[in-house]
């Protein structure tokens, strides 16, 4: 999708953050899909089947959708042999089923795994708010955690996720996903600005 690190940082400057996740992350034959529509269409039927939810719901993030990381602290790391497959779920009865047992289990989270604790701790301060719930250290104990984790095992054993970590995030709506990937988009938008006018200034100063 992007040759290199310049072109996608090109893009990201060129078009507003929102357009962004259009052109590059909802539109798009995942990176990670090496452009074969019918290995993409087939691996997420798969996928939602397992999930209960449509196909049109899976969309990927992060490195595996666009070739390059889009997490401010991984320097636009390439996607590699070792990397995640970040995928959205965009559904809102899962959504809403988690928050509410998550809320219901408020007096019990004690009990709970230090990163089961943690986890529930950003959800409440952060996630929630923007419609989103990132089930990595949470899904064991959600209502449907053991049938979505079957459909991650399933998963490991298909092209292009052979032996690949199947991360999974549940969005409300399209709206809430597109609009945290549009906030991410706009961090590094920033970012890339400012590093550009540091290194404006040093180079004027040498």
């Amino acid at each position: 999708m992007f040759p290199d690190v310049a072109a996608l940082q090109s893009a990201i400057l060129s078009r507003n953050p929102t357009e962004f996740v259009s052109h590059y992350i909802f539109e798009p034959i995942p990176f990670a899909f090496a452009s074969d529509m019918e290995v993409w269409v087939s691996w997420k039927t798969l996928l939602a089947r397992g999930l209960d939810v449509d196909p049109h719901d899976i969309v990927l993030t992060g490195s595996a959708a666009i070739g390059f990381s889009l997490n401010p602290y991984k320097h636009f790391s390439a996607f590699s042999n070792e990397s995640d497959i970040d995928c959205g779920v965009i559904s809102p009865y899962h959504f809403d089923l988690a928050w509410r047992h998550l809320r219901q289990l408020r007096p019990s989270w004690l009990s709970l795994p230090s990163a089961s604790r943690r986890a529930i701790e950003r959800h409440r301060t952060n996630y929630v708010f923007t419609g989103t719930i990132a089930t990595d250290s949470i899904l064991p104990i959600l209502p449907f955690g053991a049938i979505w984790q079957g459909a991650l095992e399933t998963m490991a054993g298909q092209i292009p996720t052979e032996g690949r970590d199947v991360k999974l995030r549940i969005y409300k709506d399209y709206d809430a996903l597109r609009q945290y990937q549009a906030f991410n988009i706009g961090n590094l938008r920033a970012k890339i600005l400012s590093d550009t006018e540091e290194q404006t200034a040093i180079a004027t100063e040498g």
